[in-house]
């Protein structure tokens, strides 16, 4: 699976990669449509409490599920607590810090949240070149320095031995999304558009060109740029791409998704389902907490039944009846409790620096933002929450640690119990 691109059925990659290019192309268009440096200025202001307070929500958790491990005594080796980080040599006090100093200049101590810092410190990119690019320039001019700088990056990166900041390279997919959305916002897209409801030939050509895409996005997106059993795509189909850094081509895949869904009404009504959209609200709730259940509930489910079934019928039983049902529930109760408060703190922080008003009653014009009871008990809620995870984090550990030979090897292979 590793050397098809059915790996993209278990690769985070392209995901991550797809992130990136749909955040380059949200952040800035609404900007792109209207020219108004005042829609940047509220999303550099809301950008960081929208990311922060999710964020540290779910290191806490994180970081009180590792420390404490209430759960974790039948597991003498586990999964979780392999990041960035040697987590068994640090304390809350570095805990707390981190939230913080992840988006700038600390390692990230919930591994996951590595992308944290890349979108943080991306978005401030993003809502600069937006500014800097549509000032005097006409259009042709940008799409032209957006190709050079897409182009241009790896091709430094490569020629410096890596001696530049891997950061710069996460620049690219916000750069991909800032050219779709810059080619959107001018209706560059709409000829393209018209070809669906046109003539026969044209909507044939069209269903081509769309088919053409999503095959693209799946060749470019399962490229395997982390993998260290498949360095640089030698051997397998993707041995022509090796001579540019992968980060492009999944970089190049996401565009390509994207591209299809904003020309395409099928997609964008199949997007439109319920089950879609509701996944869609909780995907950041999902991308916070999936790896906790997966590493916390998973690898302890694994290892219990690992004496009486087969490991890899207890994987896939696992990730259907506890990963995948947990995450969700986790993630719409994260959802409602953790990230929409976030979403109000963040406009709520912008309107008091924009009007110096700072009342929590307050109604804006596209959304009603009423101090309600219920979201008081919301508001409530979540300073409880991070209160109990910081308590829960100080008291000392009581868990075993896994010993170091098995955290430097397969991360993805949990060690089997004698069978009965």
């Amino acid at each position: 699976m590793q050397h098809s691109p059915l790996r993209l059925l278990v690769a985070g990659e392209f995901a991550v990669s797809g992130f990136f290019v749909l955040s380059g192309h949200v952040l800035v268009h609404r900007y792109m449509q209207k020219k108004d440096s005042s829609i940047l200025i509220s999303g550099l202001i809301r950008r960081f409490p929208r990311l922060f307070i999710p964020s540290t929500i779910s290191l806490l958790f994180y970081y009180s599920i590792l420390h404490y491990r209430p759960w974790y005594g039948f597991n003498e080796c586990h999964e979780i607590g392999e990041g960035t980080v040697e987590v068994n040599q640090t304390n809350l006090g570095y805990a707390l810090v981190n939230t913080v100093g992840q988006y700038l200049w600390m390692p990230a101590l919930y591994t996951i949240q590595w992308t944290m810092q890349v979108e943080f410190i991306c978005s401030i990119v993003v809502y600069a070149l937006a500014f800097l690019l549509t000032q005097r320039l006409v259009y042709r001019v940008r799409m032209f320095i957006y190709a050079v700088i897409a182009l241009l990056l790896p091709i430094i990166w490569l020629a410096t031995n890596g001696a530049i900041p891997k950061m710069v390279l996460y620049i690219q997919p916000f750069i991909f999304g800032i050219l779709l959305s810059d080619l959107d916002a001018n209706a560059l897209l709409n000829p393209w558009r018209a070809m669906e409801t046109g003539t026969r030939t044209q909507r044939v050509w069209f269903s081509l060109i769309t088919i053409c895409l999503l095959v693209f996005a799946i060749y470019f997106g399962s490229y395997p740029v982390f993998n260290t059993d498949v360095i640089n795509g030698s051997g397998t189909i993707w041995a022509p791409l090796g001579w540019m850094f992968g980060w492009l081509w999944i970089s190049v895949g996401g565009s390509c998704l994207l591209l299809a869904v904003l020309t395409s009404s099928h997609i964008q009504r199949m997007l439109t389902l319920k089950p879609v959209h509701f996944l869609g609200k909780v995907s950041f709730g999902v991308y916070l907490i999936h790896y906790i259940v997966l590493c916390a509930l998973d690898a302890t489910f694994i290892q219990w039944t690992a004496r009486y079934i087969d490991r890899d019928v207890a994987l896939v039983l696992a990730l259907i009846f506890l990963a995948v049902p947990i995450t969700l529930i986790t993630a719409y109760i994260f959802h409602v409790f953790v990230d929409v408060p976030s979403i109000q703190l963040s406009y709520w922080m912008f309107l008091g620096l924009h009007t110096g008003c700072w009342k929590l009653n307050f109604i804006n014009t596209k959304r009603t933002w009423i101090s309600t009871a219920t979201q008081r008990r919301m508001w409530i809620f979540l300073l409880c929450v991070l209160l109990l995870l910081i308590v829960v984090s100080a008291i000392p550990g009581s868990g075993s640690s896994c010993p170091l030979s098995f955290i430097n090897g397969n991360t993805t292979t949990i060690p089997s119990l004698p069978k009965a």
